[in-house]
């Protein structure tokens, strides 16, 4: 008797404390999304141009391609991504640049141009090696999209 009520126990224990879920459930756990680029719209590109320049305001001027790393990954993604994917809008933007865009355009002036600007404003040189780590190590570009954009600059074939 005690053995068919402690058995009786653990069944009703089983299925109120967590049983049931094996009846519930839809399937394994899904993988969360992968933020998404951000449309390329002018309101957009105004938002990203706000928030780096305040951005910029803040952060310490960078003196090496660690530093440079660092304030891309400070100043122009973790100022404005938040929802979006910096590498995969600046993918985006690559390829609607090409079509004509002119927010595309916008900003790769800022999130690309500007901060190959500021390295020569300072006087830092720095080798496409250096590029690709501060474009993929800040978030800015993948390493595909960085090893395309490299190839265009090799041809002449970018332009803000």
């Amino acid at each position: 008797m005690a053995r068919r009520a402690l058995t009786a126990f653990l069944v009703l224990s089983t299925l109120l404390l967590g049983g049931c879920g094996l009846f519930s459930g839809t399937g394994p756990a899904k993988e969360p999304a992968a933020p998404a680029a951000m449309p390329l719209t002018e309101d957009n590109v105004a938002m990203v141009r706000i928030a780096v320049a305040r951005a910029k305001a803040t952060a310490p001027k960078p003196e090496d391609p660690d530093a440079y790393r660092r304030y891309a990954r400070q100043v122009y993604v973790a100022s404005w991504a938040g929802k979006w994917a910096a590498a995969a809008t600046t993918d985006a933007a690559l390829a609607a640049a090409r079509a004509g865009s002119d927010p595309a355009r916008e900003y790769l002036t800022i999130m690309v141009y500007d901060i190959q600007l500021t390295s020569a404003m300072e006087g830092v040189t720095l080798s496409p090696e250096d590029w690709r780590a501060v474009y993929v190590g800040a978030g800015v570009m993948t390493d595909a999209v960085f090893t395309g954009y490299a190839a265009l600059s090799r041809n002449n074939k970018v332009m803000p």
